[in-house]
């Protein structure tokens, strides 16, 4: 289905609360059922490497000026965004620090759920301004400077990147930086659709299926270093159907910080 098509399905509204399974060492709250697959070491090649190619997009112009104009949209849909604030609201704890790369208007936490402290980093001002979820924000191009030193060492106890992994063109640069600004034990959370906007997605992704999209950011995980436990989470399947029959996915790759 295209991308257009997919776009102007009705959307499904959803309100969702189940009990949360024991086994999570991620979890603290009430979680939906979910698959939870480990992307151990073993899966990939014993040296990660990438091309250029992996990472080029079929719009290579300004990014700043791409998203210069302020975008008051969702990016997946009703049942999904459900989901994540679900999901968010098992991991993210009151005290916590949090930090959100490619942040944007929204970050999809429960309206209860107010950490500590939160950041922002993303590209556009008045999208961040209007994020109330923020406690402070940075407007910046992460695919032109990876670099974060506004966020210290070692500050922060949960990243999080809402469907925009997939737009990364420097991503190991970018999961290096995380790694540095978590606290050990801290953890990752890389959720993503399959939703995108086409030209300024990494050329890679256009061409996998959506367990070959888990795998490869479980990667970027795997070849910055210092992580453990990284694992897949479906949280939803999705599904295709005309007539407001198709649904979102939506999946979370995720990871600790390694303690040395």
């Amino acid at each position: 289905m295209s991308i257009l098509k997919r776009r102007i399905l009705p959307i499904l509204n959803a309100q969702i609360s189940y009990k949360l399974p024991r086994t999570s060492s991620y979890a603290t709250m009430a979680l939906p059922p979910f698959k939870v697959n480990a992307l151990p070491r073993s899966l990939y090649p014993s040296s990660i490497s990438y091309s250029p190619q992996d990472f080029r997009r079929q719009d290579e112009g300004s990014d700043s000026d791409w998203y210069s104009q302020p975008r008051f949209v969702q990016h997946i849909d009703d049942g999904a965004i459900a989901m994540l604030k679900s999901y968010y609201g098992s991991i993210i704890k009151p005290n916590n620090s949090v930090l959100d790369i490619c942040s944007s208007w929204v970050s999809h936490l429960p309206d209860n759920i107010n950490p500590q402290s939160m950041i922002g980093i993303g590209m556009n001002k008045m999208e961040l301004e209007r994020n109330g979820h923020l406690t402070k924000f940075f407007v910046k191009d992460l695919n032109t400077n990876p670099n974060i030193p506004e966020v210290p060492n070692e500050s922060v106890d949960v990243v999080i990147c809402n469907v925009s992994v997939d737009y990364l063109t420097q991503p190991i640069s970018i999961f290096k930086e995380t790694h540095r600004v978590l606290r050990d034990n801290g953890s990752a959370h890389m959720a993503f659709s399959n939703r995108c906007f086409p030209t300024k997605v990494i050329g890679k992704w256009m061409g996998m299926s959506d367990e070959e999209r888990r795998r490869w950011v479980g990667g970027y995980f795997w070849a910055s270093g210092g992580w453990k436990e990284v694992e897949e989470v479906i949280l939803k399947e999705g599904k295709g159907g005309f007539w407001g029959g198709y649904e979102d996915p939506l999946f979370v790759v995720r990871a600790r910080k390694a303690v040395d």
